[in-house]
Formats: C-alpha cells, structure tokens, sequence
C-alpha cells in the first residue's frame, strides 16, 4: 500500500479561497436581503437590464414632475391666500364708500380716506409676498418687487389734473365747491381712470410682466401657475384708494352732489377690484385643479412602474435570509478548519 501525502499549507490555502468566497456571496446575500433587490443587477437580468434602467429612469422623470408640481402648488397657495386678503380689504372699503353715500360729515370722509390708505398699504403688501425667494405676483419677473407704492405722486397728479379740468371748462369753474356731479364723473373717468388703466399709467405702480409663471405638470400639460400685479384687479383697488383720498379732501370741501360722485365711482371701482380679485383667484384655482389630477394619474403610473420594477429586480427576502445564515456557518466552519490546521505542528508529536 502507498501513502500519499498533501501539504497542510496547501489545505490551509483552500480554504482561504472557500472563505473568500463566501465572503463575497454574503456580501451580494446581505445586501439583497436588506434591499429587496438583486445586488448586481446586470449579472441577474442579463439582456433584460435596459428593461430596467429604462423602467428606473421613468420612474426618476415622475419623482422630478412631482417636485416641481410641489413647488407650484405652494406658489399657487400661497398667491390664493394674498388674493383672499385683498379681496377682504377691497370688501372692506366698499362697505365703507357705501356707508359714506349721502353722508358729507368730515369725520365720516376722513374716515374713509383712513380706510382707504390702509387698504392700499395692505395690497401692496400683500402684492409683494415673497416665497422661496420669488416674488409671487411679479409674473416671470420674479426677482422684480412687482408694486410700489406711487399713491403720494399719484394723488398730487390727479389733484393738478382737478384744477386744470376745472379751467377748461365753459365757464370755467372758479372753486371745487362749485363742481357738478356729472363734471366730477366725466373728470374722473376721462382723466382719472387712464391713469390706472393704461399701461403707461400703471408703469409707475407696478415692475410686474404681464406673462405668468407655467409649468409643465404631467407629459402633456402646461398650466400658468402665477399670476401678476397687472391684471385688472389690482389696478381697480388702487384706483379706488387714489380717488377717494385725492378727490374726498379738496380744499375747499366737495358739494354734496360732486362728492356722491366721487363715493359713486369709488364703490364701483372697488367693486371691480373685488371682481378682478376673485376672477385671478379663480384661474389659479383651475390651474391648482389639474395639477392635483395631474398628481393624481403620475402617482397611479409611479407605481404601476415600481411593481415593474420589483418584479423584475426584486428577490425574495426569505430566501436571502437563508443564504446568509447558511453562508455564515460555512464561513464559522471554515475558520474553525483554518484554526485548526494552523495548530498543527511536529512539535506536538516529538
């Protein structure tokens, strides 16, 4: 009988290579066992990674669509919540201008005029929100303070623009006290009014654009998600402030007939400030409607991919478990082998 012998180097080195490769097989096996998902997905799918990285690569386009909708829908809030407060304040002069209707009490028009001032001080506060660092009504302008507050200016102006309408007339009239009601209509809607209404006029009030912030919300959809301090609303309101503290303070005093004129035209501008308020509020409305349907249909297709995409590069939790515990009882009886070949030596025997 012949013996053979093998070299207790030469089993030690095998192990080393069994151990280093369970090493690495509870690596991938931990890891799929806390991911869900195959370690090395091109060694798992073969031909059928491109399925998954262009599965992936939609799902990353959903999640990029959904933060921007995010982004818009709290600009579109936020633009809600200073529309409603302006509206608040226009309701609350036009109560006021009508209250004032027939009363020529100087406490009454002074009250008003109060009113008013803190009416405009509050819109153009209000027209100048800021989140995230835009300016919510500057339109694309939105690094642009979109109002400024011209009402000092503006008043003079009118109050000159009085005094030469007043001279031109036949006769001319010699003292505001003296002006009809028809006059001070036809003052204020043929010189007052333009002053708000054309763009030349506003320029001095508002840096908006007149082109709203959009946003692409889903594949095929673009919607304004902003507004601007242009639109008809906001040029009404300041238009029924001007009027009502240029025109109600005259020196001397308004007669009751011009100064029914005055509270007339300023109710009806206010009105239409109010209008003009609920009418933005509503298209952004709109707009923050089909962007939540818009959520709604990339939510539902984000997760019909993610089942995609589970089926295709997810493992079996349980399985991978099993693997590892395996694994790691090879690797313990491994090292126990190594430990003890490594302990062997002539020494004992001699």
């Amino acid at each position: 009988m012949k013996l053979s012998f093998i070299s207790s180097t030469a089993i030690q080195n095998a192990m080393r290579q069994t151990i280093r490769q369970a090493q690495n097989e509870m690596t991938s096996a931990s890891t799929e066992a806390t991911t869900g998902v195959y370690a090395d997905i091109g060694v798992a799918l073969g031909s059928s990674t491109s399925l998954s990285v262009n599965l992936t690569r939609e799902v990353s386009r959903i999640d990029s669509i959904l933060s921007s909708n995010s982004i818009a829908n709290q600009r579109m809030t936020s633009s809600q919540t200073a529309l409603s407060d302006m509206g608040t304040q226009a309701q609350k002069l036009m109560d006021q201008l009508v209250a004032l209707r027939g009363n020529t009490d100087g406490s009454s028009v002074a009250l008003t005029q109060s009113t008013a001032t803190s009416t405009l001080s509050s819109v153009i506060a209000s027209a100048n929100t800021m989140v995230n660092g835009e300016y919510l009504f500057a339109g694309t302008n939105t690094d642009v303070q979109p109002m400024t507050d011209n009402s000092a200016a503006t008043n003079t102006a009118i109050q000159n623009a009085l005094t030469s309408y007043m001279a031109a007339q036949t006769p001319p009239v010699a003292s505001a006290s003296d002006l009809t009601g028809d006059q001070m209509k036809d003052f204020i809607t043929t010189k007052v009014e333009p002053m708000f209404t054309s763009d030349s006029g506003w320029a001095s009030w508002s840096s908006a654009s007149d082109q709203n912030m959009t946003s692409r919300i889903s594949n095929s959809e673009v919607v304004e998600t902003s507004t601007n301090s242009n639109a008809s609303g906001m040029r009404y309101l300041a238009l029924a402030t001007s009027v009502t503290n240029a025109l109600m303070g005259t020196t001397p005093a308004l007669g009751s007939d011009a100064l029914n004129a005055v509270t007339d035209q300023a109710i009806s501008y206010a009105r239409q400030a109010v209008d003009g308020l609920n009418s933005q509020a509503s298209q952004l409305g709109l707009s923050q409607s089909r962007l939540s349907d818009a959520n709604t249909t990339l939510n539902a297709q984000k997760t019909i991919l993610n089942t995609s995409v589970g089926d295709l590069t997810g493992v079996d939790p349980y399985e991978a478990s099993t693997k590892v515990n395996s694994l790691e009882t090879q690797l313990e009886t491994a090292y126990t082998i190594v430990s003890k070949i490594q302990q062997l030596s002539l020494v004992n025997y001699l």
